[in-house]
C-alpha cells in the first residue's frame, strides 16, 4: 500500500460511487430510454463521456434540463453502460455486443467502448463479419474497422456470393471495393459481385452501378474478362469501352491503381553470390543468384540474376527489388543503383551514385533510399546520400560520426539505425558497441550506446523493436572473435526488450539472411568457419525454439556472404499474363554492370 493511502482512497470512492447510484441519492438529472428512467450525477456522467460533457457544459436548453430522453437508445444497453459506469460491470451477453458498441459509440464512453471493440473482435466469423465491418464503417471505429477489413479482405469471395453481402449497404460497399486487401486472384470475382449487388435489386441500385464500376480495376481484367464486363455493362458505364487491352506495363499499374492483395504471392527474394569456396577471383561471368522464396508453400522460383557482386545492398518495397553498389571479382566497386520490377519482369538502371562503394547500408524511409558508410578502393567512407525515387536524383546528406564497415542497419521510426560493426582504420579493429541513428526529420546522426558487440550480424525490424541474429562477438581483434547463434530483441534506446524472449539459433553463424513473414522471422544460411549453411529456419513469438523448413536453399553452392534477403510481392501468373497481353514476361535477362 502506498503510503499516502491512495489505493484506500481509490476503493472508498468506488463504493460511495456505487452506493449513490444503487440509493439514488443527490440524483440531479434523469435519463430515460424506451420510456424507462435512470437517475444520474451530472459529474461522473460528464467525467466518463464526452457527449455528455459537451451536453451539460453547452448553452443548449438540455443542459439545463432535468430529464433527457435518448432516442433510439435501448433500455438494456444504457442499463448495462450505466451499470459499469458506476460499478465497474460490463455485461457482454451473445447477440448482443452490436446493439451494446452502437451505444457506447454514440455516448462517447471511450473505456467501454474499448472493452466492447475487444470482445467484437475476438468474435468475427463469417457469419457477422460483414455485419461488424459496416458496424464499425458507420462509427469510423478504425479499432474495430481493421480487423473486421482484415477478415472480410481474406474471405472476399465466398462472402460476396452469400445473402448477406446483397444487403450491404451502398457506401460500405464502396469502401469495400477501394481496398487493396482482397485476396482475389482476379479483378473479374469483384465485378460479379457488384453485377449480384446491382441485381438483387435493380430498380434501385441500377444507378449505383457506375460509381461502384469506378471502384473495378479494369486494367487488371484478361481480355476474356474484359469482354465479358463490356457485355454487360457497356450501356450503362462508358469507361469499359476504353481500350484497356492497348496499355502499357507502366500505364495499366497506374491505371489499375495496384494490385489486390490476392493477386500476388507475398514472399522473401534472396540474392548471393555462391560459395567463397567455388569462387574465381577475376571470373566475370559468375552471376549472383536472384531466388524468390514463398513461405506458404515453402519453393524457390528464379528471378533474372545480376552480374557478379560481392557485398552490395539490397532494399524493397511492394514489387520492387533495389540493388546498390557492391564489389565486383576483378576488383572494381560499383556506383550502380538497380531495380528489379517483379512485374514488368526486367532488371532496369537508375542514376548512379555519386560514390562507388560495397558493404554499404541501403534503407527505404518515406519515397527516399539512403546509402550510408562502407568502402571503396581508397577505404573506409564516411560519406552518406539520400535517392529520391520521385525525383529520380541522388542528393548528400551528412557524413557519418566515423567511418563504419561490417554493420547491420534498419529503418524504424523515420530513423535509420547503423548497428555495432567497426570503426575506423584502426588495427586492430575497434568494435563499435552502439548505434548510429540519422533522424530523417532532423537530417542529423546521433549516437546510442549499447553494452554489446554486433559485428557481421543481420539485423531487421519487429513492431518497435531491432531484431538482431548471430553475428561475431568477443573482444580484441578479430581472429579471437567468435561466432554466435544469439539472437537479441533491442529497444530503440539500445536496452535489452525483456517483454519478448527469443531463443538463440541452433547454429552459431554470421551474416545470415533475414526476413520477416507474416508473424514469422526466417533465417536463411549464413557462415560458421567457412562451412555455409543451406538451412531455412523460422520462428515466431511464443515458440521455444526455432523450425527448420523442409526446403533449403535452392543452390548448394549459394553463398552467404552480404547475402540479401528481403520481403517482396511476385504477381500470379495470370496477372502477369495480363500485364504482358498473354505473352511471357521478359525474364531472360539479366542486369549488366558497367
Amino acid at each position: 500500500m502506498d503510503s499516502d493511502g491512495t489505493p484506500i482512497l481509490r476503493q472508498s470512492i468506488r463504493e460511495g460511487i456505487k452506493n449513490l447510484y444503487q440509493t439514488q441519492q443527490l440524483c440531479d438529472v434523469t435519463l430515460v430510454a424506451d420510456g424507462r428512467r435512470f437517475p444520474c450525477h451530472r459529474p461522473l456522467l460528464a467525467s466518463v463521456s464526452l457527449y455528455f460533457q459537451r451536453m451539460f457544459a453547452s448553452t443548449f436548453k438540455e443542459s439545463r434540463e432535468g430529464e433527457i430522453v435518448l432516442m433510439d437508445l435501448s433500455a438494456a444497453s444504457l442499463q448495462n453502460l450505466l451499470g459499469y459506469v458506476y460499478m465497474g460491470d460490463l455485461l457482454l451477453p451473445a447477440g448482443e455486443g452490436e446493439e451494446l458498441f452502437a451505444a457506447a459509440s454514440r455516448l462517447q464512453i471511450t473505456p467501454a467502448l474499448e472493452i466492447i471493440t475487444r470482445f467484437l473482435a475476438e468474435k468475427i466469423s463469417l457469419e457477422n463479419c460483414l455485419e461488424l465491418y459496416a458496424l464499425a464503417y458507420s462509427h469510423n471505429h478504425r479499432p474495430l474497422l481493421r480487423p473486421a477489413l482484415r477478415y472480410v479482405a481474406s474471405h472476399f469471395q465466398p462472402l460476396s456470393e452469400g445473402p448477406r453481402f446483397l444487403a450491404l449497404d451502398f457506401h460500405v460497399l464502396l469502401s469495400l471495393l477501394a481496398s487493396d486487401s482482397l485476396a482475389v486472384d482476379s479483378e473479374a470475382t469483384v465485378y460479379r459481385a457488384v453485377r449480384r449487388w446491382v441485381e438483387h435489386n435493380p430498380d434501385g441500385r441500377q444507378a449505383k452501378l457506375p460509381a461502384l464500376m469506378d471502384r473495378v480495376r479494369l486494367p487488371l481484367l484478361s481480355p476474356e474478362e474484359l469482354a465479358e464486363v463490356r457485355a454487360e455493362t457497356e450501356e450503362l458505364y462508358e469507361c469499359v469501352r476504353l481500350p484497356w487491352e492497348e496499355l502499357g506495363v507502366a500505364e495499366r499499374l497506374w491505371a489499375s491503381r495496384g494490385l489486390r492483395r490476392g493477386m500476388y504471392h507475398d514472399g522473401v527474394v534472396c540474392v548471393g553470390l555462391p560459395k567463397w569456396t567455388e569462387v574465381s577471383l577475376g571470373d566475370e561471368d559468375l552471376d549472383s543468384h536472384v531466388h524468390f522464396f514463398d513461405p506458404s508453400t515453402e519453393r524457390w522460383e528464379q528471378l533474372p540474376d545480376l552480374r557478379s557482386l560481392t557485398s552490395p545492398s539490397c532494399a524493397s518495397t511492394g514489387h520492387k527489388l533495389y540493388v546498390a553498389g557492391g564489389q565486383h571479382l576483378n576488383g572494381s566497386y560499383s556506383d550502380h543503383l538497380l531495380v528489379y520490377d517483379t512485374i514488368g519482369g526486367f532488371w532496369s538502371s537508375l542514376p548512379p551514385m555519386s560514390t562507388p562503394r560495397a558493404g554499404h547500408a541501403l534503407l527505404l524511409c518515406g519515397k527516399k533510399l539512403y546509402v550510408a558508410g562502407g568502402w571503396d578502393r581508397t577505404g573506409m567512407l564516411v560519406s552518406a546520400e539520400s535517392y529520391d525515387l520521385e525525383q529520380e536524383a541522388w542528393m548528400p546528406i551528412d557524413d557519418l560520426p566515423f567511418s563504419l564497415t561490417y554493420f547491420s542497419s534498419v529503418t524504424l521510426a523515420n530513423c535509420l539505425y547503423l548497428i555495432g560493426g567497426e570503426m575506423g582504420d584502426a588495427d586492430p579493429p575497434v568494435p563499435h558497441r552502439g548505434f548510429l541513428v540519422y533522424d530523417v526529420g532532423s537530417a542529423a546522426w546521433s549516437q546510442v550506446c549499447v553494452d554489446l558487440e554486433c559485428f557481421e550480424a543481420t539485423a531487421i525490424t519487429m513492431g518497435d523493436s531491432i531484431f538482431v541474429v548471430g553475428g561475431l562477438t568477443g573482444g580484441g581483434p578479430q581472429g579471437n572473435r567468435q561466432f554466435t547463434p544469439r539472437c537479441l530483441c533491442l529497444c530503440r534506446d539500445g536496452k535489452l526488450n525483456r517483454a519478448l524472449s527469443v531463443p538463440s539459433l541452433p547454429i552459431a553463424i554470421s551474416y545470415p539472411g533475414v526476413a520477416r513473414w507474416r508473424k514469422r522471422i526466417y533465417v536463411f544460411g549464413g557462415d560458421s568457419h567457412d562451412l555455409y549453411s543451406s538451412a531455412i529456419l523460422f520462428w515466431e513469438p511464443g515458440q521455444a525454439q526455432w523450425t527448420r523448413c523442409s526446403a533449403d536453399l535452392p543452390d548448394p553452392n549459394y553463398g552467404a556472404f552480404g547475402f540479401g534477403c528481403l520481403p517482396l510481392k511476385v504477381p500470379r501468373k495470370s496477372i502477369l499474363a495480363v500485364f504482358h497481353r498473354g505473352s511471357t514476361p521478359l525474364v531472360e535477362g539479366r542486369a549488366e554492370e558497367g
